[in-house]
């Protein structure tokens, strides 16, 4: 322990030492060793940094500055962590893919609460000054993309079930599969995410084979895990929580997992240098995890959260409703805004919903004008809505611009709901899964490396929509 303390204690991106992960420090139990032995001696070996007893935690009581949680009077006597007490920091929880036989089915159960809309029924006091909770790990199960998954399977297994008959699978985290369908070895499911969010008759079409069918179960698979993960983050920030950290960033290998990013490895068929952007990315990006927020409960409810250290926030708050029928936002609420210095600085205000299904919450910069935020505010879940089918058609600049993007400019007859680009060119877009309008809107996209290929990008270059499978879903 002494000697792999000396070892990395060098290293930049070590922050803190924390006991143990997926286990909580209880004194004279068999997990008071975390605090008592390997702890005391972390801290003993590296003043420098913080300790922590394990994820999740309720703190120190004993030997450690409970500011900083760095260690003081080291060698005196053994740090010591409370029997019971409140939540510092918590852990999950994890929504596993269930519905379907495979090596992390996780059984039978086919239910997920859906997060979709916002159930908070009171305002919050937030800030420095109010208990907070620090949340390091939660996820959500989800697959990759059509490029990313299609070339490791044969065509007649391009089907989020294999095209096979279903393997017999025991239950539970790392079960073992008798049978031959591809798909039982390929992590989580998705069944239950898209039932929750999508319906039965998406379910249903889970069977079908063939490269439409592929695409559209994985694109509601990412879309399931984007919306889901939103809910969450939006429920949390609405509270005094200080950080969240989502398992995970990247997958590790061009299959299923936790990521909002795709494997990443060049040299491997359907792969970008990096990681192909999955819809949940590109919600981080606009709105999920930028510093200042807006979001809605079912109630009408909304808060406005101004989340930058130390930075006061002037500008002004939007929000909107989704007119289908006219194919237009009408305008809801418009507040100015002038917030004290964040983090955890929130307002409270009300709106009457009227029964629309789709909020618009944009937050914009008093002196650039600048759109710092823009959220769409689900009010039902997407297969309770009543959105009309959308024809986008989409038209790729032919010379980039200055800083190397291309423009691609998107048009539409009705509303489109989360219009998802996808390429085979390295890069990402400056903003996707997005809602487009009839008036158009133009994406740039960003190049990955000095070895672009422009040609790979108008080639390869397909946009889908959520009503692309309305008729699909009935």
């Amino acid at each position: 322990l002494v000697h792999q303390v000396r070892r990395l204690s060098h290293h930049p991106s070590i922050a803190l030492w924390d006991g143990c992960n997926e286990c909580q420090v209880v004194m004279n139990t068999s997990t008071g060793v975390y605090a008592t032995f390997v702890m005391t001696t972390v801290a003993a070996e590296d003043t420098s940094r913080s300790v922590w007893p394990s994820c999740p935690g309720i703190g120190w009581t004993k030997g450690v500055d409970t500011l900083t949680s760095r260690a003081v009077d080291v060698g005196q006597f053994a740090l010591e962590t409370p029997k019971t007490g409140r939540t510092i920091e918590e852990h999950g929880p994890y929504t596993h893919g269930t519905g379907f036989p495979s090596v992390n089915g996780w059984g039978d159960e086919f239910y997920v609460p859906p997060n979709v809309p916002l159930n908070f029924t009171g305002a919050v006091d937030t800030g420095l000054g109010v208990q907070n909770v620090f949340a390091s790990e939660f996820g959500c199960s989800v697959m990759s993309s059509f490029e990313s998954m299609s070339p490791l399977l044969k065509p007649e297994h391009w089907s989020l079930h294999g095209g096979e008959p279903f393997d017999n699978c025991t239950k539970g985290f790392e079960g073992t599969c008798n049978g031959t369908n591809p798909m039982a070895e390929r992590n989580y499911p998705c069944d239950n995410l898209i039932s929750t969010y999508f319906g039965d008759a998406a379910v249903a079409a889970l069977n079908e084979t063939g490269e439409q069918p592929f695409k559209k179960q994985l694109y509601l698979c990412m879309l399931g895990q984007a919306i889901h993960i939103k809910g969450d983050v939006e429920a949390r920030r609405a509270s005094n929580s200080f950080g969240l950290l989502i398992w995970q960033l990247n997958e590790i290998w061009p299959t299923g997992g936790w990521g909002s990013i795709e494997y990443g490895n060049p040299n491997m068929e359907g792969q970008v240098i990096g990681g192909r952007w999955k819809p949940l990315h590109y919600f981080f990006l606009r709105s999920t995890f930028t510093d200042l927020m807006v979001s809605c409960s079912s109630s009408g409810l909304c808060f406005i959260k101004n989340d930058q250290a130390g930075e006061p926030f002037a500008g002004r708050v939007n929000l909107s409703y989704v007119d289908f029928e006219n194919s237009r936002l009408e305008p809801l609420v418009s507040k100015e805004l002038n917030m004290e210095p964040g983090p955890g600085v929130s307002e409270w205000f009300t709106v009457d919903l009227d029964g629309n299904g789709i909020l618009i919450g944009e937050i914009t910069a008093k002196d650039s004008a600048e759109i710092v935020h823009r959220n769409t505010i689900l009010m039902k879940t997407p297969k309770d809505l009543n959105y009309p089918k959308a024809h986008i058609t989409f038209k790729v600049a032919q010379t980039r611009n200055a800083d190397g993007s291309v423009n691609i400019t998107l048009s539409t007859d009705k509303v489109a709901l989360y219009v998802t680009l996808t390429t085979l060119a390295h890069g990402r877009f400056s903003d996707n899964s997005m809602l487009l309008l009839p008036h158009g809107k133009v994406v740039r996209f960003i190049p990955f490396g000095d070895d672009f290929d422009p040609s790979i990008l108008s080639s390869s270059l397909r946009v889908e929509d959520l009503s692309v499978y309305r008729l699909e879903q009935g």
